[in-house]
């Protein structure tokens, strides 16, 4: 059935060549945690959580790894971002998606926790790897979720 299962999810995905690292305050956080957060703060609230998995007897177990989270980006380091200079890595931001090439993908509803290991089985190339859950406030009522698959 066309638009349906794996293959539509494949679809939505797209290579992104990150040029400049995005640098985190290391924070403990779920997805419900930053969506929570998020709706206190304001626009441009940024966060992340890196996840671990592997697949042991045939079942994907998916693990929390760490997480971070920042207010947002001034003019100037948005600036910085978009034209593909390296922004300073301030004072406490120990936690970072690093420069390089991600297979990305821009959920069109923001899932819970637990269904992760759907929406990310479609990416799943080998028994173990890792993957960024990303979370921005876009606007004053809407935040977007995105995977980042760290690419070779």
């Amino acid at each position: 059935m066309r638009g349906s299962g794996p293959s539509s999810v494949m679809q939505r995905a797209v290579r992104l060549s990150l040029i400049t690292p995005l640098y985190y305050y290391p924070s403990e956080l779920t997805i419900e945690k930053a969506l929570k957060k998020a709706d206190k703060e304001g626009i441009g609230y940024d966060a992340v959580i890196k996840y671990s998995f592997t697949i042991q007897d045939e079942k994907l177990v998916i693990s929390r790894e760490t997480s971070g989270e920042r207010s947002g980006y001034t003019e100037e380091e948005k600036k910085a971002i978009e034209s593909g200079e390296t922004i300073d890595r301030k004072k406490g931001e120990d936690m970072e998606i690093a420069a390089g090439q991600y297979l990305f993908e821009q959920l069109p509803f923001i899932p819970e926790e637990k269904d992760l290991s759907r929406l990310i089985l479609p990416y799943i190339k080998k028994n173990k790897g890792s993957f960024f859950v990303r979370i921005y406030k876009e606007s004053f009522l809407e935040c977007i979720m995105q995977l980042l698959f760290p690419s070779p």
